[in-house]
């Protein structure tokens, strides 16, 4: 067990969609429920905390710890500013709602939280990584995965990846580049495969590599080499784009950067894990 300040929190919730058929209505309801529950029980044990929307610019820095509740959308949005805090993910609607990363819902987040006032919460410490491009450090450390690809989904993504030594020019639908907690996810739908979720090492997957008819030939010296597998933990990565439209997109949709020709990407261990309660 690991003893946690709990005299300030901060409390990160999703905004659900009010729209007029009965499933919407139903998550809407459930989610407001939960929060609610959340809310009250902290009061009730006089902990000082404040809410705020996931999308809104906080300053995390003088808070102890983290609720999100929602879903792992939540949880990933205050995951990506955090530092040392710890964090608890609230599953706010389970029926619907996918909550890998969650350690609690309406029926039991005030059992567990009673649970971490007694300092009786188990943590878990989650291998995030961080991007340096061009040199210069992108301010979001990575919890899942990352995704390198165009900016047009039908497009073709071209880059050159390099793990240690070995360097290699691609053409495919994109990479995947996975920490073991986010191996569950995309990843594993592309062909790769589950690690260990206390893992420091990553997982690479090129999507739908492109396969000229010869290119793959035992003599073409084009031949693909770096098809998917594990990345050990002290092995550098790094990622050359050839396009003039690449993306990168850290943990889903929400943050992307620009990664046109010429831009280089480095990943490389964060030095903070993420510490969560499950």
């Amino acid at each position: 067990m690991t003893r946690m300040s709990v005299r300030n929190l901060l409390l990160v919730y999703k905004k659900s969609a009010r729209w007029d058929s009965e499933r919407f209505k139903a998550a809407h309801q459930a989610h407001v429920r939960t929060l609610d529950k959340v809310r009250c029980h902290l009061r009730r044990r006089g902990i000082r905390f404040k809410a705020v929307y996931r999308a809104r610019f906080v300053d995390y820095a003088p808070y102890e710890g983290v609720i999100s509740v929602g879903g792992d959308g939540t949880f990933l949005e205050a995951a990506h500013r955090i530092r040392n805090q710890w964090i608890l993910g609230v599953n706010s609607d389970p029926e619907r709602s996918a909550g890998s990363f969650c350690g609690a819902d309406g029926s039991n987040v005030e059992k567990i939280l009673d649970r971490i006032l007694k300092n009786g919460a188990k943590i878990q410490r989650l291998q995030r990584v961080q991007l340096e491009l061009n040199g210069k450090r992108l301010g979001v450390p990575v919890l899942n995965d990352i995704l390198i690809t165009h900016r047009k989904p039908a497009a073709m993504s071209r880059y050159r990846i390099q793990l240690g030594r070995m360097r290699e020019e691609q053409r495919s639908s994109g990479l995947w580049i996975s920490t073991a907690a986010g191996s569950t996810g995309a990843i594993r739908s592309a062909g790769g495969r589950k690690l260990p979720r206390g893992s420091k090492g990553l997982q690479y997957r090129p999507r739908e590599l492109y396969r000229k008819p010869g290119f793959q030939s035992r003599r073409s010296r084009f031949r693909y080499r770096l098809t998917g597998g594990e990345i050990p933990p002290n092995r550098p990565v790094r990622i050359s784009s050839l396009m003039r439209e690449g993306l990168i997109c850290v943990d889903g949709e929400h943050w992307t950067f620009p990664f046109r020709y010429g831009d280089r990407l480095s990943i490389r261990p964060f030095p903070y894990p993420l510490r969560v309660i499950r």
